[in-house]
């Protein structure tokens, strides 16, 4: 992984002479603090997830440029062991010589269809092989989808409503699993964030780790 710098286009001074990101030199170079500044006059919060944010901690995020095995690259140089790996999506490290190999040979052939491709089959045939408990397998964009179709998939099959999330743990976007703990054993419907009405964390219990709390049994999922 090659480290230094990374030059950066200024929109307002050099688009129009028809450089990159990549290539522009003319607009100084990046810094963290310049990118994520500018990024907040077009992204809300100046990141695409609150987590990212960094306010949690007091800092302010640092903007990768790249990153190779277990270690990233912020557009300032400065390297870092990244402990986090996408939240666990790259599990087998940033450019991993298989997967960018794998995605350079098929990015030809198109890049999504709406429709199903053979390639999906033969993931979740090979998802199904390795974690013999996954009998069929429905194939998500992300954790947020992932969770809310497990609720609702729970509630069909149960026919009940109520769904444990846990204190201080991150379920999903989704309303129904915004909910807020509260100071007693197991809380349940309060709103964990404004933009999220009762009615739609009404069913869900906010329970504490290593505690099982009297709910009764009309649960469809944990």
């Amino acid at each position: 992984m090659t480290t230094g710098t990374i030059p950066y286009c200024d929109p307002k001074g050099c688009v129009a002479k028809g450089c990159t990101p990549t290539t522009c030199v003319g607009a100084g170079v990046a810094s963290n603090h310049k990118l994520f500044e500018r990024s907040t006059r077009v992204i809300p919060g100046g990141v695409n997830s609150s987590i990212r944010a960094f306010r949690a901690v007091g800092g302010e995020p640092y903007v990768v440029a790249r990153g190779e095995g277990a270690f990233i690259e912020d557009v300032e140089g400065k390297r870092y062991i990244d402990l986090v790996q996408s939240y666990g999506a790259v599990i087998l490290g940033h450019a991993h010589p298989a997967i960018t190999a794998a995605l350079r040979a098929v990015a030809g052939e198109g890049t999504s269809f709406g429709a199903p491709t053979p390639r999906e089959m033969k993931l979740a045939e090979a998802i199904s092989e390795r974690v013999p408990s996954c009998e069929r397998v429905r194939l998500m964009n992300s954790g947020t989808e992932a969770t809310s179709t497990a609720v609702r998939l729970a509630r069909g099959a149960t026919g009940r409503k109520r769904v444990i999330t846990f204190n201080g743990n991150f379920h999903g976007a989704t309303d129904a699993l915004l909910a807020a703990g509260g100071s007693g054993v197991a809380t349940l419907g309060l709103p964990g964030t404004a933009g999220v009405p009762e009615e739609a964390v009404a069913n869900t219990i906010v329970a504490p780790y290593n505690v099982v709390p009297e709910i009764g049994h009309d649960v469809a999922c944990v």
